[in-house]
């Protein structure tokens, strides 16, 4: 074999080995990503049974009314007579929060912060059927039947509660009581699992307590 020939060999099979390895230095690469790592020294766990934790209530007298007119499609009958039931009942609002797996407990300077989903309202609202007073009120002998316009009052009693239960009114007022009894329940289970703190304990809602 020539001198040239062999050279020129030579020079090809270098430049294939050269492009393999390439090729597996590629597949062989590695990549670089930060890890994030929970510091003990930081973060507390707080394992807890699932579910719902009922974190405050309230029982409230309510009343809400429902009234019946006549639609005319040609007329203005606004000035009708009318049929109108009132409703008053004794309501038992609840509020809950679900239980994730574990909580996290970040402690700051003088006090630990734990951040736990907004209030849920427990629906349908309870109500006690024993304190249902209903009055119909009919305008005169022209007015809507009275037997329809109590059944419609009754089916929006539902609503309604869970309306009102799930407004800031509510759920503000209530606020300072939720907030008390999950720090108890994480204090407590705090010492279920051993561990002790002597900090006092901040609740955060994630969201606003409202509808």
């Amino acid at each position: 074999m020539k001198p040239v020939a062999a050279i020129a060999i030579g020079t090809v099979v270098a430049i294939a080995i050269i492009g393999v390895w390439s090729q597996l230095g590629k597949i062989g690469s590695t990549t670089e990503t930060k890890v994030e790592l929970l510091d003990p020294a930081k973060v507390e766990l707080i394992r807890t049974p699932g579910g719902f934790l009922q974190v405050a209530e309230m029982r409230k007298v309510e009343e809400f009314a429902w009234q019946t007119g006549w639609d005319c499609p040609f007329l203005d009958c606004s000035k009708l007579p009318k049929t109108i039931s009132k409703i008053r009942v004794k309501a038992h609002y609840v509020y809950r929060i679900p239980l994730a797996a574990e909580w996290r407990l970040e402690p700051g300077a003088q006090r630990h912060h734990l951040t736990v989903p907004p209030l849920q309202l427990q629906t349908p609202v309870a109500f006690d059927t024993t304190t249902v007073e209903i009055v119909t009120t009919e305008s005169s002998l022209l007015s809507p039947s009275v037997a329809p316009n109590r059944e419609k009052t009754l089916r929006h009693l539902g609503p309604e509660l869970a309306q009102r239960g799930t407004g800031p009114a509510y759920t503000n007022a209530l606020q300072r009581e939720a907030e008390q009894t999950i720090r108890d329940f994480a204090q407590k289970w705090m010492l279920e699992q051993g561990k002790k703190t002597e900090r006092p304990i901040d609740i955060k809602f994630t969201a606003p307590n409202q509808s």
